[in-house]
């Protein structure tokens, strides 16, 4: 597993490594706990001072993406290689049904092959503290993006602010070499996450 370079992190930023999901989500605890591992908890004034102290969260997901009935729970920011929350007080809720993560059988192991492996970088993280590489997220600038510009825009058109970007491989077997950007519209208090793969 590859560790995370450090680079655009603003000065006295904080980041929660490894938040509990009590702390990550307002509803749905026990189907969070299925299908999302939070990753990183970090503070909306570290990318704008006017946006105040709650949390925006990065998450690992691992959805099937062989899965065709899934389609049925897609929206507008819930789909291929996209999901979405809506953020209040600082503590998520999921934008669709968790009918979305169903997986066929022969993905189910790789969703529990994530669930695994997370929660061994989880423990690796509670016994290694900064010298883990995960610590070392980028904030704010641009996208490194992999592939083309996936920029998200609001439901207004306009583009979403960058927040953070992470590469799951560094704490996470998930099938693939996977890299996750997380966006933000403050303005409707909008989470996207989406995915580019090698």
């Amino acid at each position: 597993m590859r560790l995370f370079n450090l680079f655009r992190r603003p000065k006295n930023s904080e980041i929660h490594i490894f938040p509990e999901i009590e702390e990550v989500f307002e509803t749905d605890l026990d189907k969070c706990r299925e299908f999302f591992f939070p990753v990183c908890s970090i503070t909306l004034s570290d990318i704008n001072k006017a946006w105040g102290d709650d949390k925006i969260h990065l998450i690992q997901f691992n959805e099937d993406p062989y899965n065709q009935d899934a389609a049925k729970y897609f929206t507008d920011y819930c789909k291929d290689c996209m999901i979405s929350f809506e953020l209040r007080n600082g503590k998520y809720k999921f934008q669709t049904d968790f009918g979305f993560f169903t997986p066929t059988e022969d993905w189910k192991e790789w969703q529990e092959k994530t669930k695994e492996t997370y929660f061994e970088s989880k423990s690796r993280f509670r016994e290694m503290g900064s010298t883990f590489g995960i610590a070392n997220l980028p904030i704010g600038g641009e996208p490194d993006w992999w592939q083309a510009d996936e920029t998200p825009l609001d439901p207004d058109g306009k583009p979403m602010t960058f927040i953070t970007e992470f590469e799951t491989d560094s704490i996470c077997d998930d099938s693939c070499d996977k890299k996750i950007f997380l966006f933000y519209s403050h303005q409707h208090r909008l989470a996207v996450q989406l995915y580019q793969v090698t």
